[in-house]
């Protein structure tokens, strides 16, 4: 398998297109960086793992559920984040490279599962995806999502067909993706429907080949040959399911000395109604009608809106259009020797991955889905590469890409923010020059986030010479530093938030702005003062 297209036209095509994909995950990415919240928060944690020595056995906490993730992203991060500290880019630049080397993996992998034509049209279209290329440009921990759910995807397919040595392959991307975002579980079914699917292969060639050894052999020479039939496929799986078990080391050790607490929302996340679909009794029209219709907007939502925006009525054409090609070209490759078992695999991802989002009752943001991302782009070259005659498919292509461009373009994440990363770090710097060493103090942020705690702002603090105080000492604190970016409260102090409302001088001692930026209210605790908190 070459590492580019044999056809020149083709090779320079691909090239063309990698550099474009190298270009918009790299261009203005500092000055066009989202460093929110989680990021703020995700960044103190791994600089305390160098800084402090202090391992995690945790990651990133869930919005729904209130479930830890394991760690990986947090060891991932931190390398990287070593070699650029304090500046946060170091994981940026690292999620932008593998940014690139998914858009690449597209192709390579790609043309071995759809062929070398709707390989390059799927990396065409992942490349310019404006959501795709925003998964990109900062770091996150569903952001690496693609790569793993893609190699996860052949790998299922060469366990499948080639060797059932990728099975210990598949147990290790889907012991990494479930760290990344716990929507990626979906993609444990379809790598079991897949196994079963290689299961019963074996099966059938077992029965041709041994059945009538069988019948003549000891019952412990009978046993011998089973295992020794099905030990290929077994222990692979067995090495996968270690793999997986494993993986799992550092939540198991933070749930015995935290009484079960992520097993128990986990538990929880599952078994309650208000997150997966409860269908009471009702006739199996009425059943049969929801399902299809949760199917519908999910469905439109993972092969279309992340590529071409919400448009109802063309995202349902179009999503009709695919189901009727699937099951037409299934059908017409039923009785030919084409092999179709790498289209099965892609279909089996995508299948499970929409039937198991309508089954969730929260909203589906993107970066829940960012696993199917790659499978979206496969199926578009697929397709594509697929139409005939190739004058209709060409210009269905055309067509298609016109529109797909026209959206995206606009939607590129690549001009400069208004307020920057170098504006958070210098807002920052002027609090602390405003701390004595040693002080405690804490910040309050009122913005539209929701980020009460600031923790981008924090981020930075914590790399100066006083961080701010932790959690557990916020109600002794000698100075309290309200960053206010919404401006729409005209006295802060009235402010029902908790460490405003503990700290007992409301009068300000200073009120400051930052040019541009957000305007900072000091308060500062009098020594005639208790420590008392709010009861």
């Amino acid at each position: 398998m070459g590492f580019f297209p044999a056809s020149p036209l083709k090779k320079y095509l691909l090239i063309a297109i990698l550099l474009a994909a190298v270009f918009l995950r790299f261009y203005n990415l500092e000055e066009s960086l989202q460093f929110q919240g989680d990021q703020g928060r995700d960044s103190m944690i791994v600089a305390d793992i160098f800084r402090e020595k202090n391992l995690v056995f945790i990651g990133p906490v869930t919005s729904v559920g209130n479930m830890y993730l394991g760690p990986l992203y947090y060891y991932f991060m931190m390398p990287f984040l070593w070699l650029t500290y304090p500046s946060p880019m170091g994981p940026v630049y690292a999620v932008a490279v593998l940014g690139v080397i998914t858009t690449y993996l597209v192709y390579f992998l790609g043309k071995k599962l759809i062929g070398e034509n709707g390989a390059l049209i799927a990396t065409f279209f992942y490349t310019f995806s404006s959501v795709i290329t925003q998964a990109t440009r900062f770091s996150w921990n569903p952001n690496p999502a693609p790569l793993i759910s893609l190699l996860m995807i052949y790998a299922s397919y060469m366990a499948w067909k080639k060797s059932p040595r990728y099975w210990i392959w598949v147990g290790l991307c889907f012991s990494i993706l479930l760290q990344l975002h716990y929507l990626t579980l979906l993609s444990l079914p379809a790598a079991g429907l897949i196994w079963l699917l290689a299961f019963k292969d074996n099966f059938k060639t077992f029965i041709k080949n041994k059945s009538k050894q069988l019948k003549k052999e000891t019952f412990i020479k009978k046993t011998k040959i089973i295992w020794k039939n099905f030990s290929k496929l077994l222990i692979p799986t067995g090495i996968a399911l270690t793999i997986f078990i494993v993986s799992l080391t550092p939540l198991v050790l933070f749930d015995l000395k935290h009484q079960g607490n992520n097993l128990k929302a986990f538990q929880g996340l599952v078994n309650s109604e208000d997150n997966f679909k409860y269908i009471p009794k009702t006739s199996f029209i009425e059943r049969t009608t929801k399902t299809i219709k949760e199917n519908e907007g999910r469905g439109m939502h993972i092969l279309f809106e992340i590529m071409i925006g919400k448009n109802r009525p063309l995202n349902k054409t179009l999503l009709y259009s695919v189901a009727i090609f699937i099951i037409g070209f299934a059908i017409l490759h039923k009785h030919r020797k084409k092999d179709i078992s790498p289209l099965i695999v892609i279909w089996i991802y995508l299948g499970v991955g929409i039937l198991g989002t309508s089954l969730y009752e929260h909203t589906i943001f993107n970066h829940y889905i960012a696993y199917l991302f790659p499978i979206t782009a496969l199926i578009y070259g697929w397709i594509l590469s697929n139409i005939k005659p190739k004058a209709i498919s060409f210009t269905i292509f055309l067509l298609f890409s016109a529109y797909f461009i026209q959206y995206n373009m606009p939607n590129l994440p690549l001009k400069s923010l208004g307020w920057t990363i170098k504006d958070i770090q210098n807002t920052s710097n002027v609090i602390l020059e405003k701390v004595a060493p040693g002080e405690k103090y804490n910040i309050v942020l009122l913005s539209e986030s929701r980020d009460i705690d600031g923790q981008n702002y924090r981020y930075y603090l914590t790399t100066g010479h006083t961080p701010p105080v932790k959690t557990e000492d916020r109600d002794s604190v000698e100075t309290l530093f309200i960053i206010n970016e919404e401006k729409t409260l005209s006295k802060v102090t009235d402010s029902p938030i908790y460490e405003i409302v503990v700290f007992p001088n409301k009068t300000p001692a200073e009120v400051f702005e930052i040019p541009g930026g957000p305007e900072i209210t000091v308060l500062k605790r009098t020594t005639q003062e208790t420590n008392q908190a709010l009861e």
